[in-house]
C-alpha cells in the first residue's frame, strides 16, 4: 500500500502557491520548481487512491489532475530553461 501524502507536504505546496501568487513577478525557475512539487503531490495522491480502493472515477480524476499538473510543470521547466518569463496580469 502507498504511504499517505503527509499533510505538511500538501501545506508546504499550498503556502508556496500563495507566496508566488502574492509576488509581483515570480521567478520562472521558482515557478517551475513549485509546479513540479505540485505535480509530485498530485501524483502521490493519485497513487494513494489507486492503492486505497477508491472508485475508478476517483482514481481516474486524480490521475488526470496529476497528468495535467505534470504537463504544466514540464512546460514551465522548459520556459525557465529558455529564460522565458511569463508576465503576471492582475
Amino acid at each position: 500500500m502507498t504511504a499517505a501524502v503527509p499533510a505538511a507536504q500538501v501545506s508546504a505546496v499550498l503556502a508556496w502557491a500563495a507566496r508566488l501568487a502574492a509576488a509581483p513577478q515570480a521567478d520562472a525557475a521558482e515557478t517551475a520548481a513549485y509546479l513540479t512539487a505540485k505535480a509530485a503531490v498530485l501524483e502521490r495522491i493519485a497513487a494513494e487512491r489507486a492503492a486505497g480502493g477508491w472508485t475508478s472515477e476517483d482514481i481516474a480524476a486524480a490521475r488526470q489532475a496529476a497528468a495535467r499538473a505534470r504537463e504544466t510543470a514540464d512546460a514551465a521547466a522548459l520556459l525557465a530553461a529558455a529564460g522565458i518569463t511569463a508576465m503576471k496580469e492582475d
